[in-house]
């Protein structure tokens, strides 16, 4: 069945099929007009035909009629098209990964539902227009994160069942750090964080600024100048080497992670996450090793597992 499904999409991509209204008369939709309108005031980024946007231009409306779409592929801004499978038996996903030209070096992910009512072909247009008319656009102004492969997936596609997508939530978390306000993004040297600078530079002392921040200052730098952005900081403080798995089978079967710590050279240690996807939050684990949840259990160091795993014993059902 999902074999048959993959074989479809991927032909519905391979073919290029045209919209199912090319040709035929058709409606100006609010999710269109909305795009238009944000296309025309940003400059015209958009997939959007042109025909549709030149009507909004023109001062067209929802509910409006548009002239009839031309019968050609839908837009040919999506490139680079492969059809997998994502998951596991039985929660394996048919899925499609794509490139966009709005987007260079980004590579996208769309999960299909498993029983989708419009059958692989619907689907293949419901995510085209989808695209058209935004959704891709919308989704990347929040600057979403990409998964350990490097793949963006879209956030209205199916999510995997089961585990994975937990999986994938912690892992990300450890990847990327605790970032702060504003990291990544440029910033400019205020008078008040130039003058805190200058005085730790002149007299020493503790200060809360990015470390980037003193050494732009000692390099010359002025208010108003552009700073380098600041960077995330790890996760969890003093943690390293984190390696997010799934473990264990039956009612067993957890997230978990592998991590080393500073304090501790040469141990590894796991901690499981609540069999509950929905009160399982890697920022949980963060907040009780920062308050000295390991360094209390290492005061009686529990036994490691036969792969040398000491594992956490603070809310851990299986250590219960």
């Amino acid at each position: 069945m999902i074999e048959r499904q993959r074989a479809e999409i991927e032909a519905a991509f391979r073919e290029r099929r045209t919209p199912p209204d090319a040709g035929s008369p058709r409606v100006l939709t609010f999710p269109a007009w909305a795009e238009a309108g944000g296309a025309i005031s940003r400059g015209g980024r958009t997939s959007l035909d042109p025909v549709t946007v030149q009507a909004v231009r023109d001062g067209a409306r929802p509910g409006d009629p548009l002239p009839r779409r031309q019968p050609d592929h839908y837009t040919d801004h999506v490139t680079g098209i492969e059809v997998i499978l994502t998951g596991e038996p039985p929660g394996q996903r048919v899925a499609v990964l794509f490139s966009h030209r709005h987007f260079p070096g980004v590579r996208f992910g769309h999960r299909f539902e498993a029983d989708d009512p419009d059958g692989p072909s619907g689907e293949y247009f419901a995510l085209m227009r989808d695209i058209e008319e935004g959704a891709l656009h919308r989704m990347m102004e929040a600057e979403p994160s990409p998964d350990a492969s490097g793949i963006t997936w879209t956030v209205w596609g199916a999510r995997l069942p089961g585990l994975e997508p937990l999986r994938e939530r912690i892992e990300a978390a450890f990847r990327e750090g605790w970032r702060q306000v504003r990291a990544g993004r440029p910033q400019a040297l205020t008078e008040r964080t130039y003058a805190e600078a200058r005085k730790i530079l002149d007299a020493g002392g503790w200060t809360g600024l990015d470390r980037s921040v003193i050494e732009a200052v000692r390099g010359g730098a002025q208010p108003g100048d552009l700073l380098p952005p600041p960077q995330p900081d790890p996760y969890i403080d003093h943690v390293t080497d984190a390696e997010v798995i799934i473990t264990a089978s039956g009612p067993h079967r957890r997230a978990a992670v592998l991590f080393s710590h500073q304090h501790f050279p040469g141990l590894r240690f796991g901690h499981r996450f609540p069999a509950d996807p929905g009160l399982a939050d890697p920022i949980d684990l963060k907040e009780a090793i920062e308050t000295g949840s390991l360094h209390r259990m290492m005061q009686d160091q529990p036994a490691a597992d036969q792969a040398g795993i000491i594992w956490t014993t603070w809310n851990d059902a299986d250590q219960d």
